[in-house]
């Protein structure tokens, strides 16, 4: 575990605006111009998670199961361990609780 926290807090030290993807300034860009700013703030904390998702998964995909489009995210082949990449903002945190009620995981949080 302390391996994965490690990559997630490095990835998430790494993430920055110049990280996005045009398709993705593009959509702030136009939510901005809507004056939704909640909505600014959510694309781009959703954006940072698919970063640090993708680049501990290029770190340690030899040494770990990821499904990062559904179910938990990494999975520990050698022990069945289950860990969940999250944000530690309240409302991600109650978001994987809710979906994932009856799912016993680990949180690596950034």
């Amino acid at each position: 575990m302390d391996q994965l926290q490690e990559a997630v807090t490095k990835a998430a030290k790494e993430c920055g605006p110049d990280k996005l993807s045009e398709a993705e300034m593009d959509a702030m860009k136009k939510a901005m111009k809507q004056g939704r700013y909640w909505l600014v703030r959510l694309l781009e904390r959703e954006a940072r998670g698919r970063y640090v998702q993708e680049k501990v998964r290029d770190r340690l995909k030899h040494l770990y199961d990821f499904s990062l489009s559904k179910g938990v995210d990494v999975i520990d082949s050698a022990t069945g361990r289950q860990y969940e990449i999250l944000s530690g903002t309240e409302s991600n945190l109650a978001r994987h609780g809710r979906r994932m009620a009856t799912e016993f995981f680990r949180m690596l949080t950034f």
